[in-house]
């Protein structure tokens, strides 16, 4: 056939179907990010941190003028409380701040995780993961640095002096790595899951979901019980103001204490436990009260004072019954069984590590008034004992007097595959089903099964440049056309499965 009346003709990177293949582009490297996702990166980057520096000065300068303090010291003092946001120790005078409110902290990575769980792309590989947790780190540590060279510049000017580098570093990576992870595992878990060398079993991933829900439950309960012992002791509420001198000191001394107010739950909830809460030479527990400084703030209102009454040994019964709702869940939900419990131990132990670091933060060093915090080491045996031993017997309950559920994934995927896709199904309709033996149906098959093509158009082939053989319509004189013609042809559709050829 000749060139001019091929329909297809072959090009350069052409398979033969007309349509011309690219040549394949080389793959990016990871240094390589395209101006959109940069500019996410960017973003992610600046935009916590330009907000927690702005809320900063906002803050120093209001308690500055509102004081009649000199404002040449302010930028000392925003970077001081950009170190003390970031839980990093200051040092006054001789006096050693370690025990700082868990408000701004918590705003803080609250703040890099939800910027962080916006930029995760649907898909994320692990290079990108990386360039996004690079980002959320790199803003916040750009920030201290230059706010440990503030510090160390005002040293002689003001008493403040700078903390160690190793430590304010430390605790800035700490924090944005931990919001980076609960960021980026809110929206893309599986992909997270993926970069673990080793497959996680289901129960540990159970484990840790009742984990999470046993750790809300047990700050809810300390949260209501330091209500109500605020309430209780209310009549001290004229004796932590004493040192207020006017509205504004009110004022600071109550947004101080709500500031604190994470703190005090924390403590709450290792007292309930059972540990006990240490104020320097002082200490509070469930059974017993010994005398301390103490300092003056209405946060510290709740505190108990001496003696322990017999009856607060009954609160040891809130992370016990805390820790058996958690194992009634597990054992309606896992398959675990008093010969395995593993995702029952999985929730003790991952509850207990995150009260530990809770209670971590929450401590520190107090001034004047010495360690004040909760008793670490009583803190990880009683919570891993109740927690551990509540959740044995919460589990062994259900599995033999509940029953099990099925996970809700699972249960609304099969609920939907039944009523949609079988329901709506088209393709067994008894009405559209032709019977061969029906003699009206027969017709129709028989309409199917005839393998006649009908064709309608002109053929034009050239066998050979000086002779052309062309087949035209019947009764046509017109002479064979040297152009393209289309042919057109037309069949009737064939059933489906009948494999009688239409041609």
């Amino acid at each position: 056939m000749s060139s001019r009346n091929s329909l297809v003709r072959r090009t350069p990177g052409s398979r033969g179907t007309g349509e011309t293949v690219a040549a394949p582009s080389p793959e990016p490297g990871w240094w390589s990010l395209s101006p959109e996702r940069a500019r996410t990166l960017l973003l992610v980057a600046a935009r916590p941190t330009i907000t927690a520096l702005a809320a900063t000065v906002l803050l120093v300068l209001v308690v500055m003028l509102t004081t009649g303090t000199d404002l040449t010291s302010a930028p000392a003092a925003v970077a001081a409380t950009w170190l003390a946001a970031h839980q990093v120790p200051l040092t006054v005078g001789r006096t050693t701040l370690g025990l700082l409110p868990l408000v701004p902290t918590a705003v803080l990575a609250w703040l890099a995780a939800r910027e962080c769980a916006r930029a995760v792309p649907n898909r994320p590989t692990p290079v990108e993961l990386g360039w996004l947790t690079g980002a959320v780190v790199a803003g916040p540590l750009l920030m201290t640095a230059v706010c440990l060279a503030v510090t160390g510049d005002a040293a002689g000017v003001t008493p403040l002096e700078s903390a160690g580098p190793v430590a304010a570093f430390g605790w800035v990576l700490v924090l944005y790595l931990g919001a980076a992870a609960a960021g980026i595992s809110s929206r893309a878990w599986s992909s997270v899951c993926a970069l673990v060398p080793i497959e996680i079993p289901e129960w540990a991933i159970l484990g840790a979901r009742a984990a999470r829900r046993t750790v809300l439950r047990m700050l809810g309960c300390a949260a209501l019980a330091t209500v109500i012992s605020f309430f209780t002791h209310l009549s001290r509420l004229d004796g932590a103001f004493a040192q207020a001198h006017n509205a504004t000191d009110v004022l600071g001394m109550t947004l101080l204490s709500l500031l604190y107010l994470p703190n005090v739950v924390i403590g709450a909830a290792g007292i309930l436990s059972g540990a006990t809460v240490l104020f320097g030479a002082g200490s509070v527990g469930l059974f017993g009260v010994t005398g301390g400084h103490m300092p003056v703030l209405p946060a510290l209102i709740p505190v108990p004072e001496g003696p322990a009454s017999g009856w607060w040994a009954v609160l040891l019964l809130v992370p016990l019954g805390v820790g058996m709702l958690g194992g009634i869940e597990l054992g309606r939900t896992s398959d675990d069984r008093p010969g395995a419990p593993w995702a029952t131990l999985t929730c003790a132990g991952l509850s207990t590590m995150t009260f530990l670091i809770l209670a971590i933060l929450g401590s520190g060093q107090l001034g004047a008034v010495g360690w004040v915090g909760v008793d670490l080491l009583m803190l990880v045996v009683l919570m891993v004992t109740w927690f551990g031993f509540g959740g044995f017997v919460g589990m062994v309950f259900a599995r033999r007097f509940l029953t099990p559920t099925e996970p809700p994934e699972s249960t609304e995927d099969y609920d939907e595959y039944d009523t949609d896709d079988y329901e709506d199904d088209d393709y067994y309709d008894e009405d559209e089903y032709e019977d061969p033996d029906d003699p009206d149906d027969a017709e129709d098959l028989a309409e199917y099964d005839d393998p006649a093509v009908e064709v309608d158009g002109e053929l034009v082939e050239d066998f050979d440049d000086d002779v052309e053989v062309s087949i035209a319509a019947p009764g046509s004189t017109d002479e064979p056309a040297d152009d393209i013609v289309d042919v057109e042809v037309v069949e009737s559709d064939l059933p489906d499965g009948d494999k009688t050829p239409g041609r």
